[in-house]
């Protein structure tokens, strides 16, 4: 539980896996090694940085970040259908073929679309979409995502998510108990200069009760 890295960044979202990934090169520079894992919660779960950390070999024990309405939609998900990469084409439920239309730049999604013949006759079209065709919007790393969920549904992300409970502990001693619910400073470098100062408070309390422990008896090796 020591602190290894700290960025202050502005009251973004965009900005969480930007410092994100500042700190862990920081780290790999000082270690000479990039980390084995990364745990985090589903704020960090998008395509692109679960795509860098695959890139390096990091683990991310964390659940992918989904839109709202992705999760509340009621209709049949990305997940239902399966991709045919001899065409680059999906195949969905009903067993009928969505053909690739481009890449929404916007939204960093490929298009996958029916046609109002085959969907508008679909048996199964109440459950796939309200509209005249099924769109099918597959996120540019929906690979990685998909690698993430599958490692969600492991027992090691259960473990992980557990250990991933000690940080933020520390995050809400810093919080209650060191005086950093709240800025005192303007300015981002000032800030900065904050979070460095409260990090290292924190890091010395726990040298200081580490240093304080009393060395534990060694025993005897039995055979």
């Amino acid at each position: 539980c020591v602190i290894v890295g700290v960025q202050g960044t502005a009251a973004r979202m965009s900005q969480e896996t930007v410092a994100a990934q500042a700190m862990i090169t920081r780290f790999a520079q000082w270690q000479g090694r990039e980390p084995a894992s990364v745990v985090a919660d589903a704020t960090y779960g998008n395509g692109e940085f679960l795509q860098w950390l695959w890139d390096r070999g990091i683990t991310p024990w964390m659940r992918t970040r989904d839109s709202a309405l992705r999760k509340k939609s009621p209709f049949y998900g990305p997940e239902r259908f399966t991709y045919l990469p001899a065409s680059n084409s999906y195949l969905c439920p009903a067993g009928e073929q969505l053909n690739y239309v481009g890449l929404n730049v916007r939204n960093r999604a490929h298009a996958y679309i029916g046609s109002g013949k085959r969907c508008g006759a679909c048996s199964q079209k109440a459950q796939c979409t309200s509209g005249r065709y099924k769109y099918l919007a597959i996120h540019m790393h929906e690979a990685a995502r998909q690698r993430a969920r599958e490692l969600a549904a492991t027992p090691a992300f259960a473990q992980a998510q557990r250990q991933r409970k000690k940080v933020e502990a520390l995050f809400a001693e810093l919080k209650n108990q060191i005086g950093l619910r709240r800025l005192r400073l303007r300015r981002m470098k000032f800030v900065r200069e904050q979070f460095f100062f409260a990090a290292a408070a924190q890091n010395m309390k726990r040298l200081v009760r580490f240093l304080s422990q009393s060395p534990r008896p060694m025993r005897e090796a039995t055979a």
